[in-house]
Formats: C-alpha cells, structure tokens, sequence
C-alpha cells in the first residue's frame, strides 16, 4: 500500500464495510467493486450520509447543509433545529449502506435517530435520507423529513420546560417581583417554603411562528400549588413612596381592605429598617384613640355625636392638667365639633366620668385586644388597660398614659369604621387566620364615628385631604417620654381601603397628612 491509500472498517449497520481515502477523499467498499472506487473523486452515497448525519451530530449545521442539495434552505432548517432542542443531543445509527452501480442516479439510506433529552430522557424514531447524483457528486436531497419523518418544510422541533415550582403571587395573579414589600415578604417566603414541584417538559414539531403542531413526547409536570398574598401592587408603591417621601424620621404605613380584612400594603422607609415595627412595633397613638373614646362615650350613655361639650384651652381634670394644641379653645361645641377640631380637654373630661373598663372595653370592639395570628407575619394591635385612676383616664382618653397601639392595630380601627365591624387580618389567601373576631359596632355607633371622621376632612384638623375624595380620618400628635417630643398620626379610610400612617417622632400630625396625601393621591 502506498502513503496515498489507507484503509479502515467502519461499523454501520451491522455490515462491514471498508472505507478508503484516495488522494484525500474518502470512498466506500461494501464487498467487492463498487461505481464510487471506480471513479476516486466521487464519495460514496452511503459515505456522504455518514458525513451528513455526523456533521449534524456534531452541531456544524453549514458543514451538513453543504451535503445536500439545496443548502440555504438545509442550513436554515438545520440550525432553527438544533437552537430549538437545548440541551438535547443529536446521535444516528444508519442501517445497510447502498450499494450503486453505474447509472444508478438515486438511493437511501436508512437512519435510526436518538435524541437525548436534558436528564438523560431518550427520543427515538427512525428516518431516511434519500440521496441524488447531482453532477458528478452524490448529495442528501434535502427535505426537513430526514431530521423528523413528520417535518414540514417551514417547520422545526422544539424542547420547552414547564415549571413544576409553585409561585408566590400578588393579588391579582402575577409573580412577585424581587424587592416587593420587603418589610414583610422574606417572613412570608418562610411561611409558604420552597413550593417544589416536579418540572414537565415536551417535545413538539412547530411552526414558523414557534406555535406547536404536533407534540411528539412530553411529560406532564406535577406542579406544586402556588400562593397569594393579599398585597396589591398599586397600593404597595403608593404607600412606599408616602414613606419614602418622609425624610429623617421612621415613617410606616399599612393599608387594609375593609370589606374582607385582607392586607393590602405594609412599608416602611429607610429610617425605620426592616423589621417590621408597623405590624408589631408599640407606640402612643395620641389622638387617633379618639375614636375609641368617642365610643366608649356613645356606648355608655354619655354623650352622642350632637351633645354640647365644654373645650377651654386648658383643663385641670382631678390632678391631670391637660392643654390643647397651641391652648386653642372653642367654648361650648358639638362633641362632633370637638373631635374634628381634637380637642384634648373634651376628651379628657368624658374619659374622666368613665368607669375604668370602659376604653379597655371599647378598645375590643376595634380589635385592640385581639390577639390574631396571620400567616406570614407577626402582629400585635395595642394595649389598653383599665385605668383605675383619675388621672390615667384623662390620659387614656387621648392616646397618652399607659395606652399604646401599632400601626397595624390603629389601621384596624379605621376599617372597623368602614365596615361596622372589624374584619379578621389576612395576608395569605390559602392560610386563613386564627384568632376570634371581635364583636361588631353598636347600632348607631359606626355612623357617628364615620359622620365625626368626615368632619376631620372638611373642616377640623386634616382640612389638608379635603381634595382626595370622600376620606374619613382622625389625626393624632402623640407625646411621649418627657412630654418635648411627639409621634405623628393619621387613620382613615376611603372607600374600601382603610390605612394608619404614623411618623415616629414627627412632632406633629402634619407629617402624617401630608404623608397621607401623598399615599391617596398616586390612588
């Protein structure tokens, strides 16, 4: 044998057959003399198969496509193929090669294909390549049917996945995004855990347009079930950019559905952190509380929103003295007039004439001495003891003493309002909350406290909502420690959307409203 002749043997569908490369090209022996030996610079039919189906095995779509005999159209087909099964790899095993004689112009070849599937799955199905003499060269005569008996020209395979992983949703049914509601969503990926699933996947023939025909082998995923917070986006980017708007002080805000308890916004600004001090975080809720006191005066006879009430400037109530914001007095008003206006010398005065359960029991109609457990959270709501004492009532009476609620607590207040009851908290759709619902207003007493809260707007101390629509609200300036620093608060409500926004240490209410504007008007 000279250096210009070699010869190996190639296994191909159980035949042996000798394969010779003279002056560089490769031809085909299968027994004895063949038309492919006798002419040297033409390959063999069933070589050129070989040389196509390895080309494609091999990922190089233009080296197989120049194999064919209609090549843009071949490397189109072949690359749209091969981009559409990632992951999956191309093998072939061709049966018996041809054997030709001269004049033979066409043949086949038959091809046994095995695709193999991310995770080791197989795919198999058998195909033929029909091969032509074109000229003086033997070619794949092309058509997508040689990559897959059932492909079309215009067509492709595809290998898609299907999620098997549950998803965490907002309440309208999309993905949480990274970064939503921070101050409460890494303790709810906690409550619901990992949602696994097995993923499904599938093998289909597709159109131009990548939209399946024909699915050829698939696998159903065994999806996990998904769950739902309560949180809506629009209202949790209005309420964190209320927040945020805030500047060196913790501000917080929560936002309620009245009409069915669930949990609509929790943010907080950077000042405050992430520990979510909204949901559980006590503090002086100052004259917010009001509305508890209002009702613990309508529930026991001592006055109803109409009744004349004496407000000076400043009182001495049993050894309390107490004095109103820049010791405005308005005489002798409506109590409606003197809730509007939060005059603490008013409310002083009815606290004082109380028994001592009186607040304690109020308090419980709003949920303040409920003890609920929601899923995904952790949550406090107040504290409101009995006051035995003169002087701790006067106190109680507006917000101040031994009286403290969370901003969560006073949003509950507000809904309690819109709805006449209080609704029971919820934050995950599919894990209901446990704790007892607290009994619901007396009748008359949520129309009052709502008629007293709309005067608040319209011409009492939140005069500055007037143009956010129909809210309802009572402000609050909460001292605290030695009596030279004060929290800021605004409860209310508009429509189906009660909210507590409180600004710790914000001196006054004023931070709170306009907070609170900023909130309603991005609604």
């Amino acid at each position: 044998m000279n250096t210009r002749t070699k010869r190996w043997v190639l296994a191909v569908g159980g035949v042996t057959a000798v394969a010779v490369i003279v002056a560089g090209v490769m031809v085909l022996r299968s027994g004895g003399e063949s038309e492919a030996e006798r002419g040297p610079q033409r390959v063999a039919p069933g070589v050129v198969a070989q040389q196509f189906f390895t080309a494609v095995m091999s990922g190089q779509a233009g080296q197989a496509a120049t194999l064919t005999d209609a090549a843009d159209a071949a490397r189109t087909t072949i690359t749209r193929v091969q981009q559409g099964m990632p992951g999956a790899s191309f093998h072939a095993q061709l049966g018996r090669l041809p054997q030709v004689t001269d004049g033979t112009t066409t043949t086949s070849v038959d091809a046994d294909v095995t695709w193999t599937l991310p995770g080791g799955v197989p795919m198999k199905y058998a195909t033929r390549a029909e091969l032509r003499l074109t000229g003086d060269r033997w070619l794949v005569h092309w058509s997508p049917a040689v990559l897959h008996p059932q492909l079309t020209e215009g067509q492709s395979l595809a290998y898609t996945t299907t999620p098997g992983d549950g998803a965490l949703l907002d309440r309208n049914g999309q993905p949480v995004p990274a970064g939503f509601a921070p101050v409460v969503m890494g303790s709810v990926r906690q409550a619901v855990g990992a949602m696994k699933g097995t993923p499904g996947w599938q093998v289909a023939i597709v159109d131009a347009t990548g939209a399946p025909v024909t699915v050829l082998q698939e696998q159903k995923a065994q999806a996990a079930p998904s769950t739902t917070v309560t949180l809506d986006p629009r209202t949790q980017a209005a309420a964190q950019a209320a927040v945020d708007q805030v500047a060196g002080r913790a501000a917080m805000l929560v936002a309620i559905q009245p009409s069915t308890g669930e949990i609509l916004a929790v943010a907080q600004n950077a000042t405050a952190g992430q520990d979510p001090l909204a949901l559980y975080g006590h503090y002086e809720p100052g004259s917010t509380f009001k509305v508890v006191t209002a009702t613990a005066a309508l529930t026991n006879g001592l006055a109803t929103a109409d009744t004349p009430v004496e407000c000076p400037g400043k009182a001495t109530i049993g050894t309390r003295q107490i004095t109103n914001e820049d010791s405005f007095e308005l005489g002798t008003v409506p109590l409606r007039r003197a809730f509007a206006a939060s005059c603490n010398t008013s409310f002083g005065e009815l606290a004082a004439s109380m028994p001592a359960t009186a607040l304690p029991e109020a308090a419980a109609y709003f949920g303040l001495a409920s003890d609920f457990t929601v899923a995904g959270i952790t949550t406090n709501t107040g504290k409101v003891p009995p006051a035995e004492s003169v002087p701790a009532r006067v106190e109680a009476g507006i917000g101040q003493g031994q009286v403290q609620a969370t901003p969560f607590g006073m949003a509950l207040v507000a809904a309690t309002v819109a709805n006449g009851r209080t609704p029971v908290p919820r934050l995950i759709r599919e894990i209901p909350t446990e704790g007892q619902q607290p009994t619901a207003l007396p009748g008359g007493v949520a129309g009052a406290l709502r008629s007293m809260m709309g005067e608040v707007v319209t011409g009492g101390t939140a005069r500055d909502l007037a143009g956010y629509g129909a809210v309802r609200g009572k402000t609050g300036t909460a001292q605290f420690g030695d009596g030279t620093q004060a929290h800021g608060w605004f409860i209310g409500y508009r429509g189906d959307l009660a909210f507590s926004v409180l600004v710790v240490n914000g001196g006054s209410s004023k931070v709170a409203v306009a907070a609170t504007g900023t909130f309603l008007g991005a609604l």
